[in-house]
């Protein structure tokens, strides 16, 4: 198992719906620099699906997930994108 990266913030976002995941996470990576790593912690069943098509909308990239982490909260690791071209 490759280390994960050390995040410059982190989101809990257990328990909320997945549509409110997208903004909280635009929010916080707003206040990254680029390159800078989100852990986003989601319960959303529908959390793969959404974090995936959000991260391939905004550009930013998802450096790995960790299903295993909890029984029911899976852990995203979303990089900052580094231009806004």
């Amino acid at each position: 198992m490759s280390e994960l990266p050390v995040p410059a913030a982190m989101l809990n976002a257990c328990g909320l719906a997945c549509g409110s995941l997208e903004a909280q996470m635009a929010s916080r990576l707003r206040a990254l620099a680029p390159g800078e790593v989100l852990e986003v912690l989601s319960d959303c069943q529908e959390a793969d699906e959404g974090v995936s098509a959000w991260i391939r909308l905004s550009g930013h990239a998802l450096v790995t997930v960790e299903k295993d982490w909890s029984p029911r909260c899976a852990r995203y690791f979303v990089r900052k994108k580094t231009s806004t071209t």
